[in-house]
């Protein structure tokens, strides 16, 4: 298992709603900046306290001071480990836009909403709930034989984004209801 699927298996859990590579890269992002520039601040403001330079005692100083330091390079690095995961997951959101650029190429070209509905076994009497659910589950079928190792919730998150609108439009829900 390499890094970045460890890190993704740590970041996600269960349940939770699908978060986009880049929505995560710049939270990481920007929590990290905050974090290091609190941390540095703080290791600062301590040696400048602890050496005179701002008068300040707070009972034992180097009981004081020995935690306040380790409390902010704490700050300090968890800032600089978060910039670098921001990092990985610009990388992996190049990926995505790539990925999906792809699909929707493909489900524009090959895929047409008559075509999907014979493929999906829709009928005139299902309701446009039913509707949905078989045309989606056959076209996530379609797609993940046709580009293999993809992330279930990024197809899902896609399909429900852009691909069933993209195939079948708005006006789908208002024509059969």
């Amino acid at each position: 298992m390499s890094d970045n699927e460890t890190l993704q298996d740590d970041i996600t859990p269960a349940g939770a709603p699908y978060v986009k590579n880049a929505d995560r890269a710049t939270d990481y992002r920007s929590t990290g900046l905050l974090l290091t520039v609190f941390g540095g601040a703080g290791i600062i403001f301590v040696i400048l306290t602890f050496l005179g330079v701002i008068p300040g005692f707070f009972g034992n100083p180097y009981l004081t001071y020995g935690v306040l330091f380790a409390i902010f390079v704490l700050f300090f690095v968890m800032g600089i480990i978060s910039v670098r995961s921001a990092g990985i997951f610009e990388k992996r959101s190049k990926s995505d836009n790539s990925l999906e650029l792809r699909i929707l190429d493909y489900v524009s070209s090959e895929l047409t909403p008559e075509g999907l509905d014979r493929e999906s076994d829709v009928r005139e009497g299902d309701g446009p709930e039913v509707m949905f659910f078989k045309r989606t589950e056959c076209l996530k079928t379609l797609i993940v034989n046709k580009f293999i190792n993809i992330d279930p919730e990024f197809l899902d998150n896609l399909i429900d984004e852009k691909l069933y609108d993209l195939i079948y439009g708005e006006k789908d829900l208002t024509e059969q209801g």
